[in-house]
C-alpha cells in the first residue's frame, strides 16, 4: 500500500533514491486502555489521500519529497519481546531516515536502539518512565524508560504521570516539560535527534481517537511550532508516530496525516536552509 497517491512520486517504484522510507508497525498488544492503534498506519495512509500536497507555511510541495512506502511489518500480536525482534530484523534492511507508523508506543524502543541518536525527543501526554507495567517491562507505559538505556530522552507536553515517574525524571536529570511549560523549553542544538510523536500529546479535542487521551493537551499549532524549533537547530535521523486508534480516515486520522505532512515540509525547508 502506498502512503500518498499511487500516481504521485511517493509510490513504491518512485525513481531515484528516496528521502524517507515509510513503514507501519500495526502492533497494539500492550495497550492498556483504548485498543485499536494497530489500525493507525493504514488509517493515516487513507487519510493522506485527501490532503493537498502544498504547505503554505513553508512553501514546500510534498511532491518534492520522495517517500518509499514498504508496507506494514508482519507483527506477532501478544508478544512485545518477539515483536521487538521482528522490528530489529526488519531495520537491517531499511535505510535511514525512516518514518514508522504505530501501533502503540512500545514500538519506539527498538527503533531508537537501531538509530542510536544523540537524543530522543518524545512528544507525549505521559512520561512512560515506569520500569514495568502490569508485569511487562516492554509496555507502552515503559517506552521512555527503555529508551533511557539507549540515549538521553527529552519529553515535551506531558500532563499525567505517577509520583515515581516524576521523581525518577527529576533525580536523573531527564528534561521533562509539562504542557503548561512549552514556552520554556531549552532545545538541544546540533544533535542527531530521533523524534517520537505520541498523538496523545495533542488535546483530545484535536485528536480524540488515541489510546490514552488526557485533557489539557497541546494544540495542533503548538506541536507544529515545537517540531519546527527542533528541526531548525538539529538533524532529524528518523521518527515515529504512534497511538492513533482510528480504524478509518476520520478526523483524528486526518489530523495525524496532516501533522506528518507538516513535519516533512519543515524537514525539507530546514534542510534547504542548512545546505
Amino acid at each position: 500500500m502506498m502512503f500518498f497517491s499511487q500516481s504521485g512520486p511517493f509510490a513504491l517504484d518512485s525513481p531515484g533514491n528516496p528521502d524517507w522510507i515509510l513503514f507501519g508497525i500495526p502492533f497494539d498488544s500492550t495497550s492498556s486502555f483504548n485498543t485499536g492503534s494497530r489500525f493507525g498506519p493504514d488509517s493515516i495512509r487513507e487519510a493522506s489521500y485527501h490532503l493537498e500536497t502544498y504547505d503554505y507555511r513553508t512553501h514546500i510541495d510534498l511532491t518534492e519529497v520522495r517517500i518509499r512506502d514498504v508496507g506494514n511489518l508482519h507483527v506477532t500480536h501478544g508478544d512485545p519481546s518477539a515483536n521487538n525482534e521482528i522490528i530489529s530484523r526488519a531495520l537491517k534492511e531499511i535505510t535511514l531516515p525512516f518514518i514508522a507508523l504505530g501501533g502503540d508506543h512500545s514500538i519506539s524502543y527498538p527503533l531508537v536502539t537501531h538509530c542510536n541518536p544523540d537524543v530522543c525527543i518524545c512528544l507525549d501526554a505521559h512520561l512512560d518512565l515506569r520500569d514495568e507495567y502490569l508485569g511487562e517491562p516492554l509496555s507502552h507505559a515503559c517506552a521512555s524508560m527503555r529508551i533511557t538505556q539507549v540515549c538521553p530522552i527529552h519529553i515535551y507536553g506531558f500532563r499525567e504521570c505517577s509520583q515515581e515517574e516524576y521523581r525518577y525524571a527529576r533525580e536523573n536529570s531527564i528534561r521533562i516539560y509539562a504542557a503548561s511549560e512549552m514556552k520554556s523549553i531549552e532545545y538541544p542544538v546540533d544533535q542527531r535527534v530521533y523524534l517520537s510523536v505520541d498523538l496523545d500529546v495533542l488535546d483530545p479535542s484535536v485528536v480524540p481517537a488515541v489510546s490514552n487521551p488526557v485533557p489539557g493537551g497541546l494544540s495542533f499549532e503548538d506541536v507544529v511550532s515545537t517540531i519546527e524549533s527542533i528541526l531548525q537547530v538539529n538533524t532529524l535521523v528518523s521518527m515515529d508516530m504512534c497511538e492513533l486508534c482510528s480504524r478509518y480516515a476520520d478526523s483524528s486520522a486526518v489530523t495525524a496525516a496532516m501533522l506528518l505532512y507538516k513535519i516533512l515540509a519543515l524537514w525539507r525547508k530546514c534542510n534547504e536552509g542548512k545546505n
